[in-house]
């Protein structure tokens, strides 16, 4: 296993000075990290993974629940091998891979003995929770709230916290000094402050604050000697969107995130500011990521699953609704952009993409009639709350008329505990039954496989969105051959934000190195390609997540 992640020495190849990570000391000499070995030509002082038997040894821990060496999944054991042997890994796996199990094993595995930390979306605890009784012996213990509490040194029990709430308890978790942390989605650091926007009842938008965990996880990073970070969306959105998930798992090599983005991501002063919006030296960010990342296609995990199909809708305004009620809310937003400033903008567009909702409701509502006659499982993804609750107590009235039709609705303003009651209510009916919820809440961490259809009514900003919510359905386990279908309002903010995604797809794809898909024709389901925006933003995802 790699134990120093730097080597010294007098001097480095010209023009690689300014590699991020690279170091020049006040004597002359230069402090090189192992992730740049590869870069400058040299060989690199490591064992890549440990042996096939080792992990065969891991599989069979005392701190686990019976013989995982059957149920575990080649990829799964392909990224075991490379975890085991580097204090940092960076696991790149699809949705429903079984990222979770794969983080059990390695904490048990390299901490049989020492305090065991896993990091995850609030509404993952409970899944966290539940696969840890599961596959092993320990313990499940939550932290949560805004008030920490001491952590006990109990190598037997899985302490499991939130990112949300990360800031509130890194005090009591460096104090602990866990010997291992697993960071699950990752991802979701990819900047260090932002906020989130809420429409509220009558239409207006609050934009609330969301916590700095940022700094809280660095802080962690650097005393937790062994890490593992998982995600399906490495790159949410840019390239510049990698570093600080670098600079988590491997602490120090990756040089400041202006180093970085200059290097990297295409840094230019605009005359105001640095902006790293673009990708440069791709080639070099690729070998220097060998060294942490661990890579698993779509198409190493699809031969476990049924195939998935897509289908784009595209609405002209002739089967449009015209929303009376939204006039209201657009005439305001109006009104307030007419006072200038970020916030206003921000709010008109957002009452933008809620009137692009309101004019699907009735497709939307026709659509799932059908497949509810037909005692599919169908599950629909709105992009807000309000847009939930009235999309919710439209779609009940169609629920009622089916015979033993099951329905729940929940958004990120419902307790995570009452989703985790709703997603274990959905999973077990048989069907009919129908799922509304945000994507927000529902898009990342969770487990939808047992669906037949899934309507996604709202586009998502970015690459890394679409990905997730596509894979709530997709993942091992999974028995039906799930519908994704794409409503898209022609003439409406819906496209404007699929031109916007289209724009940011192809860094990912190259970075990322997942390219590799179906036809096109496949991909779509039979979909004209010519016809625009919607087309080509589900060519670029397809190329992403199709088996």
């Amino acid at each position: 296993m790699r134990d120093r992640p730097f080597v010294f020495c007098k001097s480095v190849p010209p023009g690689t000075e300014d590699i991020p990570g690279i170091w020049e000391n006040k004597n002359g000499t230069y402090r090189v990290p192992l992730n740049a070995h590869s870069v400058l030509g040299w060989p690199l002082p490591t064992v890549e993974e440990v042996s096939d038997a080792e992990v065969s040894s891991f599989l069979a821990g005392s701190q686990l629940r019976g013989d995982l060496n059957g149920f575990a999944k080649e990829h799964q054991r392909k990224m075991l091998r490379k975890a085991f042997a580097v204090p940092g890994a960076h696991g790149w796996a699809p949705p429903g891979a079984g990222k979770t199990l794969v983080g059990l094993v390695y904490a048990t595995g390299v901490a049989p003995t020492g305090i065991k930390l896993v990091i995850t979306k609030a509404a993952a605890r409970g899944t966290w929770a539940e696969q840890c009784e599961r596959y092993t012996t320990l313990e499940p213990v939550l932290l949560m709230g805004q008030t920490s509490k001491k952590i006990l040194p109990d190598p037997t029990k899985l302490y499991i916290t939130a990112w949300e709430t990360l800031k509130f308890w890194v005090d009591a978790i460096i104090e602990a000094r866990p010997a291992v942390a697993v960071w699950d989605e990752i991802h979701w650091l990819r900047r260090p402050k932002h906020t989130k926007a809420i429409i509220q009842p009558d239409g207006s938008v609050r934009f609330e604050g969301l916590g700095n965990s940022l700094d809280a996880a660095r802080k962690i990073g650097a005393v937790v000697p062994r890490k593992l970070g998982l995600t399906a969306t490495p790159i949410p959105g840019r390239v510049r969107d990698l570093w600080t998930q670098l600079d988590i798992i491997e602490p120090w090599q990756w040089g400041s995130f202006h180093q970085f983005g200059i290097r990297y991501c295409g840094g230019q002063h605009n005359g105001y500011g640095y902006e790293y919006i673009g990708m440069s030296n791709p080639e070099e960010l690729r070998a220097r990521l060998r060294g942490i990342k661990i890579r698993v296609s779509r198409d190493e995990v699809n031969k476990h699953l049924p195939k998935k199909r897509r289908e784009v809708i595209r609405l002209g305004i002739e089967d449009q609704d015209k929303p009376s009620a939204m006039k209201r809310d657009l005439a305001r937003a109006r009104k307030g952009l007419k006072r200038g400033g970020e916030e206003a903008r921000e709010s008109y567009f957002e009452t933008l993409l809620m009137e692009a909702a309101s004019r699907k409701h009735s497709y939307i509502e026709g659509r799932i009639l059908t497949a509810l006659k037909c005692k599919q499982k169908v599950t629909v993804f709105s992009g807000r709350r309000i847009d939930c609750e009235r999309l919710a107590a439209r779609l009940k009235k169609s629920a009622d008329k089916i015979p033993g039709c099951g329905m729940w609705w929940a958004h990120g303003g419902t307790d995570p505990s009452d989703r985790d009651k709703i997603r274990h209510e959905y999973m077990a009916h048989p069907g009919p039954c129908l799922l509304v919820g945000t994507g927000d809440a529902w898009g990342e961490s969770v487990d939808l496989q047992d669906t037949d259809l899934a309507l996604i009514s709202m586009l998502p900003w970015t690459p890394d969105k679409i990905i997730q919510w596509e894979g709530r359905f997709s993942r091992l386990g999974q028995k039906r051959a799930v519908l994704v279908s794409y409503v898209i309002a022609r003439t409406t903010a819906d496209e404007h934000v699929a031109d916007l995604l289209l724009d940011k797809l192809p860094h990912v794809g190259e970075i990322v190195e997942d390219a590799a898909a179906e036809e096109i024709e496949e991909a779509l389901a039979g979909v004209d390609n010519s016809a625009g925006a919607g087309e080509r933003l589900l060519q670029r995802v397809a190329q992403l997540t199709s088996p």
